[in-house]
């Protein structure tokens, strides 16, 4: 069958047309793909240092596949400009995976010594594609499922000293990023030089369309350190959001504050009426911990991955 093959391009209005690629075409992929609506409004709105360095990030990095009437039908995205990517397509051109990995093995495979892509258990032709192609299964994470009609464990107060705030009453971003710093990468000090090109470009997230302050939730201690926090990122079109960027600060571990975060995060989601959230655990704490919460179901994934070329 007769296909399209381009790079991304701005200019041609791609981020909205993936955007509605992937609202339009959920249900399919919230099952058939790891990629979700935040992680891939996080690869154009989260200016970390892969993508700052590169001034053709976005184009060099996502390309698109349409059928002979010009419609969208694939997608193929490297999150972080290496060589670790996503394939989605949609239900009736799943026969064009095949394609489109050895696409990216011939284009991307030498940025790096390894390849990895993401698959999901319910990925089955898919994952028989990769193995035929030399890719073994190296890692397995988990992603649970709330369905937020249903009865929610209770609110869980914290420790004296320590409250939950939002970064809409309380827009304390300078405070968070030296969270994150320790939380994602292990810094116990960063400079006020450091912080501040940080923030510079750390904070270009809060202008992507599924931003929501209110849902962006710390734990605060009472001296004004951030020890704990997470984040819901939002697809309304969907009625779902995911929780992301789960973190505790090191010295504050262990005291429940992720838990009661998370609790707080999906009592605010029902408020505004949407009907289900997910939230993916990559480690054994982490798969543990969401696994206590109440979740209605849970889906498990694999990352496979390509050795030295």
């Amino acid at each position: 069958m007769k296909t399209l093959v381009r790079s991304y391009s701005e200019e041609q209005g791609d981020f909205r047309r993936i955007t509605k690629f992937i609202t339009d075409n959920y249900h399919h992929f919230r099952t058939n793909s790891t990629m979700t609506l935040p992680r891939f409004v996080d690869w154009k709105y989260g200016l970390y240092s892969s993508k700052t360095s590169d001034p053709a990030f976005l184009e060099n990095n996502a390309t698109l596949w349409f059928d002979g009437f010009g419609r969208l039908v694939a997608v193929l995205i490297s999150e972080d400009g290496d060589s670790s990517f996503s394939i989605l397509t949609v239900e009736g051109y799943r026969f064009l995976f095949e394609e489109i990995l050895r696409w990216a093995v011939d284009n991307w495979g030498s940025r790096s010594e390894k390849m990895s892509v993401e698959l999901t258990e319910y990925q089955r032709r898919e994952i028989e594609i990769v193995q035929r192609n030399g890719f073994r299964s190296v890692w397995t994470f988990c992603t649970r499922f709330f369905d937020l009609s249903a009865e929610l464990e209770e609110r869980r107060s914290i420790d004296d000293g320590f409250e939950i705030i939002d970064m809409e009453t309380t827009p304390e971003y300078r405070e968070q990023r030296i969270l994150r710093s320790n939380a994602f990468e292990g810094k116990t000090h960063v400079s006020d030089s450091e912080l501040e090109h940080q923030l510079k470009f750390y904070n270009n997230t809060h202008r992507s369309p599924i931003y929501n302050p209110w849902t962006d939730l710390c734990v605060k201690f009472r001296d004004g350190r951030h020890v704990a926090g997470c984040e819901a990122l939002i697809d309304a079109w969907n009625s779902t959001a995911d929780i992301e960027r789960v973190c505790t600060h090191s010295e504050f571990r262990r005291r429940g504050f992720a838990k009661a975060l998370i609790i707080e995060c999906l009592h605010r989601l029902k408020e505004m009426g949407f009907k289900t959230a997910g939230i993916t655990g990559f480690g054994k704490e982490a798969i543990k911990l969401y696994g206590s919460l109440g979740a209605s179901e849970k889906m498990e994934s694999f990352i496979f991955e390509l050795g030295s070329r």
